[in-house]
Formats: C-alpha cells, structure tokens, sequence
C-alpha cells in the first residue's frame, strides 16, 4: 500500500533485513494535489479544443510536422507507468513514492500531448486508445482516492473474524502451502513463503517457478476467499486498471507500426503527409 496511501512518519525496515528507510523523507502526492493535476489536463484539452478552429492549419492534421513530434513525445511519457511497475516488480526502488509521482505526472503530461495529436482528426481505431487513456485516469484517481482508504482499512484484517475455517478447506490449505514452500525453496531458497512475493528478477532467471509459484498464490487467495472479502471496487480496480494499461500499450505500438510502414493502408488513397518509413 505504500504507493496508495500516506505512509507513517516512523522508519520502515525491509523485509529483506537491509537498513531501514525513514518514511518522513518520503514524497507523497496528496488526493487534493492529484485532483488538481487532473482538473488541469481537463481545463488544458477543452481550452485547446475550444482554441483549435483558430489555430494554423499545422494544428489541422495529426501527421503534420508539428503534431506528429508532440504525439511521440506524449508516446514516451506514456511509457513512464511501466517504468513505475518495473521498478516496483524489481525490487530496486527504495523509494516508490517518487516512481509513483512520476508515474502520475508523466501520464497526465502525456495524455495531454497525445489529445492535441488526436484531437485533429477524432475518427477511425486511434479512438480506442483514447477512451483506454480515459478509462485509465479515471480507474487510477478513484483507486488512489477512494478505494486507497479501504485498502488501508481491510490490510491484514480476516474477513471473517473468529470464525473457524472448515476442515477440508483447512486441509486444501495446508497441502497448497506445502507445495507453495518446496517451490520456494527451489526459487529462493532465502526467502520466506509468509513474505515471498516472485520480483522481475525471479522471472528472468526462472520463469517457470515463479510462474508456478505465482499460479500457486492465485489459488490461495482463491481458496482464502482473498476477493470476496472486501468490495467488488477494491477487488477488481486494479486488474482492470491492468488491463487497460496492456490494451492501450498494444494498440500503441500497432499504431506506431501501422502509419510508420503501412502508411498507404492508412491514408487509404489519400495524401501521405506524415513522416514515415514505406508506404505499404
């Protein structure tokens, strides 16, 4: 929860046992500032919206010289939520907060420059891009400002307190654990199942374990009831969040790769005026 919610102003030791980090140096983006930011990108792409009839005619076309550049740029800075996810997914960011500010910030700068290159011809499979764009800050701002102060809440709560679980679900438990901790051992062998998570580093250098192990954790959460525990908002936020940062990634690079090579397939007839590498 440390890239969701304000963390204690108290020094945090790694699991891993290495020097602990104080928190109170931390940067944090606050719900206000991060509504702010948003409510910024949505004044900045109506004014320029309202704007564009005046513009020159550079401003007209999303290939042009001008819009083209801006577009790839915007591309880029796009990219900066999966540099936030590899660093976290590593295992080498001390410091998440920062990735996750530089996270938000690069995509709202981004989203901005991909709307002026949009935004001049409003047609065609681009649009699919732009409503996973939309769908993506809208998923992100309620999760860190709403469903963050549940997540908070429920973390390390049982969902059923008190309540003795049955024996074959204990049973199934107990086996999946078994199996979960001689995977490991052969994983990472250092590390404990209660804290293990597998890292990029883990699927580099043994891809299938730590697919197997991950397989083996789903079904824990499963059997636990991990997602019935709590709302259908907290439990599923994040796996569309996902979902949609993967769509739009693909339909990215189809489109990079559709007006760079087959540009002839895309202007259908009509001028190519864009920079590009054949006209197929």
């Amino acid at each position: 929860l440390e890239d969701m919610t304000t963390t204690a102003q108290t020094p945090v030791t790694k699991p891993d046992g290495t020097a602990p980090i104080n928190s109170a140096g931390r940067p944090d983006l606050a719900n206000r500032r991060l509504l702010i930011w948003v409510a910024a990108l949505t004044l900045a792409i109506l004014g320029y919206l309202a704007a564009k009839p005046f513009l020159p005619a550079l401003w007209q076309r999303p290939g042009t010289e001008i819009l083209q550049p801006l577009a790839a740029l915007g591309a880029v800075l796009l990219l900066a939520p999966f540099l936030f996810s590899l660093g976290k997914r590593s295992g080498h960011s001390q410091i998440p907060n920062r990735l996750f500010i530089l996270h938000v910030g690069a995509s709202l700068l981004g989203m901005f420059l991909v709307s002026l290159h949009a935004a001049a011809a409003f047609s065609g499979p681009p649009l699919v891009l732009i409503a996973c764009l939309v769908l993506l800050v809208l998923s992100g701002v309620v999760a860190r400002v709403h469903v963050s102060s549940r997540m908070a809440s429920t973390f390390g709560r049982k969902s059923t307190p008190f309540q003795a679980a049955a024996p074959d679900l204990k049973a199934a438990l107990r086996a999946l654990i078994d199996t979960k901790t001689a995977l490991l051992a052969r994983l990472d062998p250092q590390a404990s199942e209660a804290l293990f998570s597998p890292t990029l580093r883990h699927f580099l250098t043994a891809p299938l374990k730590s697919l197997a192990y991950a397989r083996l954790a789903r079904e824990e959460a499963r059997l636990i009831g991990a997602r019935r525990s709590v709302s259908r908002l907290q439990a599923w936020w994040r796996p569309i969040h996902m979902a949609l940062a993967w769509l739009f990634l693909a339909g990215l690079i189809l489109h990079v790769i559709m007006v760079t090579f087959f540009a002839g397939y895309v202007a259908e007839g009509r001028d190519i005026y864009w920079w590009h590498l054949a006209a197929w």
